[in-house]
């Protein structure tokens, strides 16, 4: 279809209905005073500075949808694209008709007449975009979440209280675990000997003893031992293992012979009648 109006008349009749003294009286009026200085606003933008023959020369064309974004964001270029689009102009209409500084027409031109191609870097740093599904079968985009559980078990006196807060040890506790790690550090025989008299066996010759009116002395580092649990307020079985040898190998130092002695009577009551 022909048409007997020119491009530039309709365009300002859609854009300027009805003009006031301050709108511009022409679209030539218009493009100076409004849509290059939107132009130069965008590639400044768009680029940083002016230094690259790109940057002079964009190439902007305004049927391409990514171009018409870019300068739909400028408020006389989004009235220029709706006028467009309302007044129903074809491609080649609109490329024909834009041909200004920093459209396609304009960088076209300049190859022309240097004989050189811009190099159009717009989107370079954006690669191919990947299917999720290829992404992970070449092992990118992997998310690798690491279950592994570490457990840590903590000494019976290094437990929590129930307000969650370890307990607290004075100086005179930090002494007596330092002696705990050095009774650690003896032989496999001292051990196997402790656990083979153990603390029981110690209480029931002590017993024995009491019930013959015989006297039962304790140790003195024994009697330290209980009066030092009673005022932390722990028992004996609270305490760790290492401890409780410390606390077993003292107390086995009561005096044999009498301990010995308690222990007959009570295994022979005969003996104990005479």
């Amino acid at each position: 279809m022909h048409r007997t109006t020119p491009l530039s008349t309709q365009l300002y009749t859609q854009l300027f209905p009805t003009p006031t003294p301050t709108d511009p009286p022409t679209f030539t009026a218009h493009l100076t005073k409004h849509l290059i200085p939107e132009v130069r606003i965008e590639t400044a933008t768009f680029y940083g500075s002016l230094d690259s023959t790109e940057a002079r020369y964009p190439g902007l064309n305004y049927t391409f949808p990514p171009h018409r974004k870019r300068l739909g964001r400028f408020e006389h270029h989004a009235r220029l694209f709706a006028a467009f689009d309302t007044l129903g102009w074809t491609e080649s209409e609109v490329l024909g008709f834009c041909k200004w500084e920093g459209t396609a027409w304009a960088r076209e031109r300049f190859e022309r007449d240097e004989g050189v191609v811009v190099r159009d870097t717009t989107g370079e740093e954006i690669g191919e975009w990947v299917p999720r599904r290829l992404r992970r079968g070449q092992g990118e985009g992997d998310i690798r979440v690491k279950t592994d559980i570490e457990v840590e078990i903590e000494e019976a006196g290094e437990q929590e209280d129930g307000e969650g807060e370890p307990m607290e040890e004075d100086a005179e506790g930090m002494g007596l675990m330092a002696e705990v790690d050095a009774v650690e550090d003896d032989t496999d025989s001292d051990e196997d000997e402790l656990q083979s008299i153990g603390y029981p066996l110690n209480q029931q010759l002590l017993r024995a003893a009491r019930l013959q009116g015989q006297a039962a002395p304790t140790d003195p580092e024994w009697e330290q031992l209980l009066k030092e649990a009673q005022e932390r307020g722990v028992f004996l079985g609270d305490v760790s293992s290492a401890f409780a040898a410390r606390a077993l190998r003292t107390a086995m130092r009561v005096d044999a012979t009498a301990a010995g002695a308690a222990a007959a009577a009570a295994m022979s009551p005969g003996v104990a009648q005479l």
